[in-house]
């Protein structure tokens, strides 16, 4: 018998897909193609402390194997979020597992996010609402000169230990793959309470319209993801791997087809993240489930954890 389960730190999932913060909204928009409770879980829309309107249009655009956004972390900020998205999804999909992927412009930010969604826990409600928190380390940290939480080890050391003291949630950290020491933002994260890293964000990334003589996209840059960052993203997670035996990790970046998920599962993965992939293919899951239990049946395997970091 086949069997999908895994695990990140004491969270199980009933498979290692996870549809990746950004790409299926709140939750509900994709939900008559692809049902949330289908995936292993599924990281909402990104959510900030007020509501924000996002970057100046044109957001995203189309490149060679990716794409680029700059979205801004448009959302309808945390109250509206508790108050009717959640509720709203929980109605809809009430066995689904639902991340919630918090941004914050300094640690007190993160820190009052982390309370707020501390209350909406499925273990202290018994039904549908936060399974974990994810903490977006792209963002800049406006107290120390607008340097990313992600790149900076003490900003990074105190977000994590101020929001564990919040909350019983798993917190998943999302780092930049345009950190200079992803294994050293790794590290100290899971030293100061994170139970997994989520490894990684888009790249960094510009486009310029030739005939217009200017940048595409209405902020300038953009965030890369799809195909493109595969091969990053991948490098990025089998170092934090190798440099951290144990240590509960999930990819993220470019994963469109079962055979990218499963390399960065051997990579030191118990988990994936799906993203863009699902713009072109909202039913792509199917399609990732089907063709890993191939896998595992020509290779003997019968769980997700046998074959774990044998990359490494």
């Amino acid at each position: 018998m086949i069997n999908l389960n895994t695990k990140i730190g004491n969270l199980i999932l009933d498979n290692p897909f996870i549809a990746a913060s950004g790409t299926c909204g709140y939750g509900i928009e994709y939900a008559d193609l692809m049902p949330p409770e289908k995936w292993g879980a599924l990281v909402l829309k990104t959510v900030t402390p007020k509501e924000r309107v996002g970057n100046k249009p044109p957001r995203c655009c189309e490149t060679d194997s990716g794409m680029l956004n700059s979205i801004g972390l448009a959302n309808c900020g945390i109250d509206q979020f508790i108050e009717k998205k959640l509720p709203e999804f929980a109605a809809k999909s009430p066995t689904a597992k639902a991340v919630v992927s918090i941004a914050g412009e300094t640690i007190e930010e993160f820190v009052f996010l982390a309370e707020k969604l501390a209350k909406k826990d499925t273990t202290s409600h018994g039904r549908a609402g936060v399974s974990a928190i994810e903490l977006n380390f792209s963002c800049p940290n406006v107290a120390k000169g607008g340097i990313h939480f992600g790149a900076d080890t003490l900003s990074a050391k105190e977000a994590v230990k101020e929001c564990r003291k919040t909350t019983r949630l798993p917190l998943w950290v999302k780092i930049s793959p345009a950190t200079p020491d992803p294994v050293a933002i790794a590290s100290i994260c899971m030293e100061s309470g994170a139970d997994a890293i989520v490894a990684t964000n888009t790249v960094p990334g510009m486009v310029i319209d030739i005939w217009k003589e200017k940048p595409l996209l209405g902020n300038i840059f953009g965030g890369l993801s799809g195909p493109a960052i595969f091969p990053i993203s991948l490098r990025v997670a089998y170092l934090i791997a190798k440099a951290i035996p144990g240590i509960p990790l999930i990819g993220c970046g470019g994963a469109d087809n079962a055979e990218k998920a499963i390399q960065f599962i051997l990579a030191g993965c118990s988990a994936v993240q799906v993203g863009t992939a699902v713009f072109r293919s909202p039913d792509l899951l199917y399609k990732l489930l089907d063709e890993t239990r191939l896998y595992m049946e020509k290779k003997g395997c019968t769980k997700i954890s046998s074959f774990v970091g044998k990359a490494l």
